[in-house]
């Protein structure tokens, strides 16, 4: 019998012993942080003896001693993502980039059922890859979404259809520079054939030079540009050159969600998908909570919940998408982004920032150091929204932290519910 060691065992790291063990393997499994049975953390050079396999997950840092010593040893290391996709049926689409998988992985799927196609959602929307293969549902696509982190120790991923939204730097925490970055994210591209197509950011001129690399067929999408089979011109998504829907019939806002719609567009096309089945998906998607999320308009100023904003490339979509006269509230967990950079972008529309958390001295100095001066740190959220609540000159209050959440919370949905509650108990 083979062994496998599992490093991180929250969901993915769960689902992927179980595969393993379903595939024959014995299962070592690890984890510096919870308290699990046969706890393989303090074996010592033991847990290297006879291994074949490891498999990691996204949790799990490179620079982590035993994921060093895996590799010094030449032992075998693949991410969840690697061991799960290899055993899917079904063809595979792949949606990666910096902001707005997500919500275009969400899109796709709603896309998808309009059009009658039989498809799931997996990978880092929430849903392990291994479990979809344990849970024995057999469907058409199969729709992964894929963080730098997954993509890291994949190898054999070819997806049919791979998007590559767009690519600012991000989790500088994680990687040595951004170089690093963009070479996970670059993976599932480099397995693809002519075969294959790859659905990319025209707009990004890092992803444009990328493509022309590539030896699947290039798909190019802009809101920019009239290229493609789907673009925007004069305010109507166009479809093979001829109008399609008034862009004003979409319920979701901002440049970036009619980019993540075009792309959508693009994908079920090729997957089957007529124009009146695109046009019904046009009307009828709406946003996931915490993405530039409507929570109201209290006292004649409109709030908006950003709370998965957790870079900077995302807080200055949100700003460009919400108009008005901006109060800002930024603040969480540091990545290690360069925050002069934020200000030195940063609209005219902003008036106000309001700075709370783990990096708010760092946001502040950034914001000194490039001349702006309108701006202040506060002890907790509640008190950033009662600071604007009553702000004149500020119409629109927008919470997008431009960083991490774990400075006070589980992730960003908690830190989104909390901003919530806040801002409802302002109008009490």
């Amino acid at each position: 019998m083979k062994n496998a060691l599992v490093m991180g065992m929250r969901l993915s790291g769960v689902a992927a012993a179980a595969l393993l063990e379903k595939q024959g393997y014995a299962v070592r499994r690890y984890d510096d942080r919870l308290d699990i049975a046969d706890n393989w953390a303090k074996a010592g050079e033991a847990v290297y003896e006879n291994l074949d396999l490891a498999v990691v997950s996204p949790s799990v840092e490179n620079t982590h001693p035993v994921l060093t010593g895996l590799k010094k040893r030449g032992i075998r290391v693949i991410s969840e993502l690697e061991l799960g996709q290899s055993s899917l049926d079904g063809v595979k689409v792949l949606v990666t980039g910096t902001n707005g998988k997500t919500t275009s992985v969400d899109m796709l799927d709603k896309a998808f059922k309009i059009a009658g196609i039989k498809a799931r959602t997996m990978g880092n929307v929430g849903y392990p890859v291994s479990q979809v293969v344990l849970d024995g549902i057999k469907y058409d696509y199969n729709i992964i979404e894929a963080s730098s982190f997954q993509l890291e120790y994949t190898y054999t991923l070819r997806p049919a259809y791979a998007a590559f939204l767009n690519i600012a730097p991000d989790h500088m925490d994680r990687y040595s520079d951004f170089e690093e970055y963009f070479a996970a994210k670059c993976r599932p591209f480099l397995c693809q054939s002519a075969n294959d197509y790859a659905v990319l950011n025209y707009d990004s001129p890092r992803i444009r030079e990328f493509g022309k690399k590539l030896a699947a067929k290039t798909l190019w999408v802009s809101t920019k540009e009239q290229l493609g089979e789907f673009y925007v011109k004069n305010n109507y998504f166009y479809m093979h050159g001829q109008p399609l829907i008034s862009v004003k019939e979409s319920r979701v806002r901002g440049e970036h969600n009619r980019f993540n719609m075009l792309t959508v567009m693009n994908i079920a096309s090729l997957a089957g998908a007529n124009g009146e089945q695109l046009k019904h998906f046009v009307r009828e998607y709406r946003t996931l909570p915490h993405r530039i999320e409507y929570i109201g308009c209290f006292g004649g100023k409109r709030y908006y919940n950003d709370s998965k904003g957790t870079n900077i490339a995302a807080t200055l979509g949100a700003v460009e998408s919400v108009g008005g006269k901006i109060g800002l509230i930024m603040g969480g967990s540091d990545k290690k982004e360069d925050f002069c950079d934020f200000f030195f972008k940063i609209s005219k529309s902003v008036k106000y920032v309001v700075v709370t958390g783990g990096n708010a001295e760092k946001i502040y100095g950034s914001a000194m150091k490039m001349g702006f001066t309108d701006i202040e740190i506060v002890p907790a959220l509640s008190d950033a929204a009662e600071r604007l609540k009553s702000m004149p000159g500020v119409d629109t209050v927008l919470f997008s932290p431009a960083s991490a959440s774990f400075d006070r919370y589980s992730g960003y949905q908690e830190r989104g519910e909390n901003f919530k509650n806040v801002v409802y108990a302002l109008k009490q």
